[in-house]
């Protein structure tokens, strides 16, 4: 398997770094997640059948590019994303399967075969987790809906554990080594 490495640039490094220093608690990382970290979570899923697809923290679109890039073209995916100027980024973004959700996770109304989190959920408080965590068990489809989510510690498993059954796999190229969680409802 060979993944081009698309770089980052210095000005989205400080982007990152900025957003980063503005609010650690909603954004938890330097860096944009790195095109093998994108690739191990877009692996999990059948994209021939997922055709409603939710992103959480989509943050400046690094993922939700790729997710965009293997969507059907009658599939959706609504990107939810708190923080304004990463909102203004992914607005940017002219594609008609996309729809901008300008609100936290925990409002997620719809039904998704597919949802993925770059969600820092060890920065968050203990409700605002679990919130999200229990709206995303009921918005999966009940037959094989999946949730695919990186975290940079293993301290999530007990939590995760309390809704969904998972398996994770660890992606050492990124910044820093990851953990990827393909969960299931319980």
């Amino acid at each position: 398997m060979t993944i081009k490495n698309t770089g980052i640039s210095i000005q989205n490094q400080f982007f990152y770094l900025q957003n980063f220093i503005t609010s650690p608690r909603t954004m938890g990382t330097l860096m944009p997640s790195s095109p093998w970290l994108c690739h191990a979570m877009l692996s999990q899923i059948d994209w021939t059948t997922s055709l409603d697809i939710a992103e959480l923290g989509a943050a400046d679109g690094v993922l939700t590019r790729r997710i965009l890039s293997r969507m059907r073209a009658d599939a959706r995916l609504e990107a939810f994303e708190i923080q304004p100027a990463f909102i203004r980024k992914l607005n940017q973004m002219k594609d008609r399967r996309l729809q901008v959700m300008a609100h936290s996770a925990e409002h997620m109304s719809t039904s998704y075969d597919a949802v993925f989190s770059c969600l820092p959920l060890l920065s968050m408080p203990l409700r605002t987790r679990i919130r999200i965590l229990q709206t995303t068990r009921q918005q999966l489809k009940e037959k094989d809906g999946v949730l695919v989510l990186f975290q940079y510690s293993p301290l999530s498993e007990k939590l995760l554990s309390r809704y969904f059954t998972w398996k994770k796999i660890r992606v050492v190229k990124n910044f820093p080594p990851a953990l990827v969680y393909i969960c299931k409802p319980r």
